[in-house]
């Protein structure tokens, strides 16, 4: 009798802790009610949540009418599993009642900038989790609630024999899954030919980016050799398209001793495309040989999240790994792709450059992207489609005839580069922790981020930008603030109002601005003249020091300074500054420019970085003598009175 009051108590409390059943939750959710119309119409489904222990994974109703596959009774089903599991308890897998029982692949991925974590189960994400039930005979069941419909793998035929296939199964009879509009042979074809079919039938979760015959026509067959085929297999990773951390490299089979090669995914912004974006893989050769050479390959996801008995298969558009195209093709491949709006400018506007591109040797093209076009002013951008000069100064400002990788710029192997605009270089720095290097490119005053580095091309390299370079966005003023090399310059002009017209947008601006290193000179050899500048009492004297190296009424690039100092007819020519006048000698030896005042001989280290008001020329040294830096004696007593009266302050709150 006691034994029956203690089955009878524990039962009460399950059902108060449990609840309803899942066909009764389901009922009670308006959210869920499109599966729930389903669930009532099949008879099986119906039984198994009414009766059964199970955890079922429930489709919103917005995610159903998202769904174009069918809604029948394997649908139904492959969203059931026969097992009640919490959010915690999910492990890389849970079998479903489909026949076969194919798995449903669990994702659990930390929430950046977050302690929390975000659950997947295939490509759909739970959106709600953990609400419990019951079966009348107080089985425990679970209901999580997903954003997207699952989609299974089921042959076309109900062929009982194909049920839950693995990724060389769905490869061999691919026709029977409804991929007959995307042929896979070839590849499969040379899975075979490199003895690398094992490796799609081996058992456990991985990652498979299988290129559809389309993809070979320009490449040739023998160049996917086996290393080529396993940089194609992600082992021990299930990774859909939702669920991929965007960017992040990935081993691949291929990274041993000499040949190392890594994936990444990511959702490129491709105007035209369903939600604007096309989800993309890219493979890295990191290490490489003759056949294998180093660079990134990107091929666009033309089908995804197909998933398999051993993990999930993605159908690319082109084999990764192998570099097939030199620049010219791989920019007309992009012309409906990432690079869909450099490439109509190209076209439209500036054929000569695509004819450059293809005559020249060795190059390095730093892309900018859609978005990078999309953000630009549209004004600016109007008016510079319309010159095809000041156009051609621009892409030109782009190219680079030598290679530079990420590499070279991360490892500071490569600081500055010449520019096929011979008046300007680029400037390269690698920002941030060496596990997670942020890689910019200044050009003309603008300072691009690389989103997509190292695309490798048969006579060089893509970089794809942010930025267009050369169309300013910011103002003077900005410039100076938000660029590390000028910090003591910009510093310096707020101890007075030097800085304030530097914002003035309605007026135009040649500013000669010494380095942090110049002022390091002047205080290694000139250290009373640096203290009285810099130590914040002089304001006057500050504002003095840089007038002298500023022009107001004109933006002058080192081309227009270069043709005022030859048609002077002179060794000099005069310029008048803002204060005194700036006796100008430019000259150009080895690439570098070099301008003189009263003596002073300084390099421009960064040229012609153009802003909304004007130009900046960064120079290695200050152009001013010490004569130049005058504190009048009523100036250092008023300063004596100031110090005495914060001295005799502190005195005071001392007592």
């Amino acid at each position: 009798m006691k034994d029956t009051l203690y089955i009878w108590i524990f039962g009460s409390l399950l059902s108060v802790v449990w609840g309803e059943n899942l066909y009764e939750l389901l009922q009670s959710r308006s959210d869920l009610s499109q599966f729930a119309d389903l669930v009532t119409k099949d008879e099986l489904v119906l039984t198994l949540l009414k009766f059964r222990q199970g955890t079922l994974f429930a489709p919103t109703n917005d995610a159903i009418q998202m769904h174009r596959g069918p809604k029948d009774s394997n649908f139904l089903l492959y969203h059931l599993s026969n097992v009640a599991l919490t959010l915690d308890k999910l492990e890389q897998s849970v079998t479903s009642e489909l026949p076969g029982n194919p798995p449903l692949w669990v994702t659990r991925r930390k929430i950046p900038e977050s302690e929390d974590f975000e659950h997947f189960i295939n490509n759909a994400k739970v959106i709600e989790a953990d609400v419990k039930g019951t079966t009348q005979s107080q089985e425990q069941q679970v209901l999580h609630i997903i954003d997207e419909a699952l989609e299974s793998t089921v042959p076309v035929n109900k062929d009982s024999s194909l049920s839950n296939p693995d990724a060389l199964r769905l490869l061999e009879k691919a026709n029977a899954f409804g991929l007959s509009g995307m042929q896979v042979t070839d590849f499969f074809q040379r899975i075979i030919a490199t003895d690398r079919t094992k490796i799609f039938s081996t058992p456990g979760g991985s990652t498979f980016f299988i290129p559809v015959n389309k993809g070979f026509e320009t490449v040739s067959r023998e160049k996917v050799d086996s290393k080529v085929v396993d940089g194609h297999v992600v082992p021990g990773a299930v990774i859909f398209t939702r669920a991929s951390i965007p960017g992040r490299p990935i081993k691949t089979l291929t990274f041993g001793d000499n040949i190392k090669v890594t994936l990444a995914m990511n959702n490129d912004s491709i105007p035209g495309s369903p939600g604007g974006y096309q989800p993309s893989v890219q493979s890295n050769t990191r290490s490489g040989d003759y056949n294998h050479p180093k660079g990134v390959v990107i091929s666009s996801i033309v089908k995804a999240n197909i998933p398999v008995k051993n993990g999930v298969v993605h159908l690319i558009e082109k084999p990764l790994v192998v570099i097939d195209k030199d620049m010219v093709n791989f920019l007309k491949e992009e012309r409906n792709g990432r690079l869909q709006e450099f490439y109509k400018v190209v076209k439209d506007y500036a054929p000569d450059f695509m004819e450059e591109i293809t005559r020249a040797g060795e190059l390095t093209l730093f892309a900018p992207s859609n978005d990078a076009f999309i953000n630009a002013d549209q004004d600016i951008l109007s008016r510079l489609l319309a010159n095809s000069e000041k156009l051609r100064e621009v892409l030109q400002l782009h190219l680079v005839r030598r290679r530079v990788s990420s590499d070279d710029i991360e490892l500071r192997t490569v600081v500055e580069v010449d520019t096929a605009d011979r008046h300007r270089k680029l400037y390269f720095n690698a920002i941030g922790q060496l596990s997670n290097r942020t890689l910019t490119v200044e050009g003309g005053g603008v300072n691009a981020t690389i989103v997509q580095g190292d695309i490798a091309a048969l006579n060089g390299l893509v970089h794809i930008v942010d930025k267009i370079l050369g169309i300013p966005s910011a103002s003077m003023l900005d410039k100076i603030l938000s660029d590390p090399m000028m910090s003591d310059s910009a510093t310096l002009g707020s101890q007075s109002g030097f800085n304030l017209r530097l914002g003035d947008t309605n007026r135009k601006y040649t500013y000669f601005v010494p380095s942090n290193d110049a002022w390091l000179k002047i205080q290694r050899n000139h250290a009373s003249t640096h203290k009285k500048l810099f130590m914040g009492g002089f304001g006057y004297q500050s504002e003095q020091a840089l007038e002298h190296h500023l022009l107001i009424g004109r933006g002058m690039k080192i081309a227009d300074l270069e043709e005022l100092f030859q048609n002077s007819k002179s060794d000099r020519t005069q310029i008048q500054m803002l204060r005194g006048r700036l006796n100008l000698r430019v000259e150009k030896t080895q690439g570098d420019y070099y301008i003189e005042r009263d003596g002073i001989r300084a390099r421009v280290i960064r040229p012609d970085v153009q802003c909304t008001n004007g130009v900046i020329h960064v120079i290695d040294e200050v152009l001013i003598h010490p004569r130049d830096v005058s504190v009048s004696s009523s100036s250092t007593r008023e300063l004596s009175v100031l110090a005495s009266i914060f001295s005799s302050v502190l005195a005071f709150r001392s007592l």
